[in-house]
């Protein structure tokens, strides 16, 4: 049997993410290698390299979920002609991400960031038509606005001579460097008002959604601020507006995602709203349990997007849930990991999601803020589960009746092999991370069981409410809002359309009055019409007037001559 290069290297990354997952209890609390590349009498330039628990952990997660990833592309993208360019910009994409794991430093720390970016803009655009590059395009930008805030903060540190981020305890000085930090996580975290580039960024093969916008991209931001906390918890400004950005990513994400059809920007918006849970979990000063949910959310996620990637290239590559039924009894591995992770997204005991996204719900009632932050917490974990049982709905049962026409008779090895460490993950590392590996020291007031209770009323009811419904693409109540919702309530156009629609518009009037107005006329324009002129005037003085010319010039040295001879 011929092995491809990307399923060798992919079983290499998953015995890696295996291995380092196991050596992660082991690690040392915090392990800094530092190699000078430059040095002045005030400021220096080091290569830092950062191996703890936190990045161990991280990096495990990654290998695992990018080796599944590499061994799915082998049966996903097998008729792609570009196929060995497409594997060689994912594992360009899993070096970058390691690079920016373990540098602590800011200014190394900017190349892997960059890497991301560009890679992630390969990778959307990378079936090359219009809707892919206008996704392309809005992703990188949006990225762009992340990466000049991260300039002005290198800036900053550079005055106090240091770049290292769990080092830097800005004075009253620099009292706002903690809030441009903020802004530069959520523009690569996709809350608001910056969302709108993550559901375009669907357009990219689903592989790449799988890896790089559910797990490992949309995480740098969350990651960066983990590793910032001794910062961020020195600044009540940035921590209450981040709290009040993710609540509202929350919500908007969760609102829309129960009206959309599109079965990858559905994944994408639960994405979305997960994001604000780990946001909000660093806000009101959890950093561990927000990288503890970050890592339950990459396993299910990923394995939620390879399984929904199946159904999708399995049925003329539809991905409008209304066409999309009945596939169980076709697809059934599929299927069944399509459920494990919708109900760890879920948050149903005792799957991995259930011990990340109900601590951090339990614990934030233990925090002591308003009735207003605890409801908007409660509604958007509702509406989780609401788009998570509606998709199931559509895919497994087909309450609007339609058959999607299935192209793949039976479900490749290939992709329950890719399947099966994820879905394994799934189900055991929220368990294995709480007994085995990170050490919270919190008090839990609610048993395990009591929480089960909880979870199945809520589960049954809105089961009830589904089939009672029976609604395939929108509730009856909500017709008149879908045109509201369905916009990522108007940030889609504000963002995507309002935005560069405004620079374009600056631009082409500065093109008018500037470039093809006075600097052009005063510049080289001006300059050509000048030396134009006289090279005409030159060049008809030398072909009509030549003689004329001549004689005038013999007469007038002669005059000269006779007045010198008479003076």
């Amino acid at each position: 049997m011929n092995f491809k290069f990307n399923e060798v290297l992919g079983c290499v990354f998953m015995v890696l993410g295996w291995g380092l997952m196991g050596m992660t209890p082991f690690f040392s609390p915090l392990v800094l290698v530092d190699y000078s590349i430059w040095l002045s009498s005030n400021l220096s330039v080091d290569l830092m390299v950062l191996l703890d628990q936190v990045s161990g952990l991280f990096m495990a997660a990654i290998f695992l979920i990018s080796g599944s990833v590499l061994i799915y592309c082998s049966w996903y993208m097998a008729d792609e002609v570009y196929y060995s360019r497409f594997i060689y910009l994912v594992v360009f994409f899993v070096l970058s991400m390691m690079s920016l794991i373990m540098i602590p430093s800011l200014i190394a720390l900017l190349l892997g960031w960059d890497g991301l970016g560009i890679t992630s803009f390969l990778l959307v655009i990378y079936y090359q038509n219009n809707k892919s590059l206008g996704a392309g395009m809005v992703t990188a930008l949006t990225n762009r606005v992340g990466d000049a805030i991260l300039l002005c903060i290198i800036g900053v540190f550079s005055s106090e001579g240091g770049w290292v981020l769990f080092q830097f305890f800005p004075s009253m000085t620099y009292f706002w460097v903690p809030l441009l930090l903020v802004m530069a996580a959520i523009t690569k975290s996709a809350q608001v008002p910056y969302s709108a580039w993550l559901p375009a960024a669907m357009a990219a093969p689903t592989p790449v959604s799988a890896l790089v916008h559910s797990s490992t991209l949309v995480t740098a931001g969350v990651y960066l601020l983990i590793r910032a906390y001794p910062m961020l918890s020195q600044s009540s400004l940035s921590l209450g507006v981040l709290k009040c950005l993710s609540l509202f990513t929350l919500l908007m994400a969760g609102s829309v995602a129960i009206v959309e059809v599109d079965l990858k920007k559905i994944i994408a918006l639960s994405t979305l709203s997960q994001l604000s849970m780990m946001l909000f979990a660093i806000s009101i000063c959890l950093p561990k349990i927000a990288f503890f949910h970050l890592i339950t959310h990459a396993m299910f996620k990923s394995l939620l997007f390879l399984s929904a990637g199946v159904v999708i290239h399995s049925s003329l590559k539809w991905q409008d849930i209304r066409f999309l039924g009945k596939n169980w009894a076709r697809l059934p591995v599929s299927m069944g990991c399509i459920s494990v992770a919708s109900l760890s997204l879920c948050g149903m005991p005792f799957l991995s999601g259930f011990y990340s996204k109900d601590l951090i719900i339990e614990m934030s009632f233990q925090g002591g803020d308003s009735l207003v932050i605890y409801f908007m917490l409660l509604v958007g974990t509702l509406f989780t589960s609401w788009y998570s049982f509606r998709l199931s709905f559509n895919l497994f049962l087909s309450m609007n009746s339609c058959v999607s026409p299935v192209l793949h008779s039976s479900e490749s090895g290939v992709v329950k092999f890719a399947y099966s460490g994820l879905l394994f993950s799934s189900v055991v590392m929220g368990y294995l991370q709480v007994n085995l590996v990170l050490d919270f020291d919190l008090i839990s007031m609610v048993s395990n069981i009591e929480k089960f209770i909880v979870m199945s009323l809520v589960v049954g009811a809105i089961s009830i409410i589904e089939v009672c419904s029976g609604w395939s693409g929108s509730c009856s109540f909500m017709v008149g809002w879908y045109a509201y919702l369905a916009s990522m309530w108007h940030f889609k156009p504000l963002l995507a359309q309002f935005s560069p629609s405004i620079g374009l518009k600056l631009a082409g009037v500065i093109a008018i009055s500037m470039e093809k107005g006075w600097l052009e006329k005063a510049g080289p324009q001006g300059v050509f019409e000048s030396v134009q002129a006289l090279g005409l005037a030159n060049q008809k003085s030398q072909s009509y007037h030549f003689l004329k010319t001549v004689l005038g010039l013999i007469f007038g040295l002669f005059l000269l001559f006779v007045l010198g001879v008479s003076l």
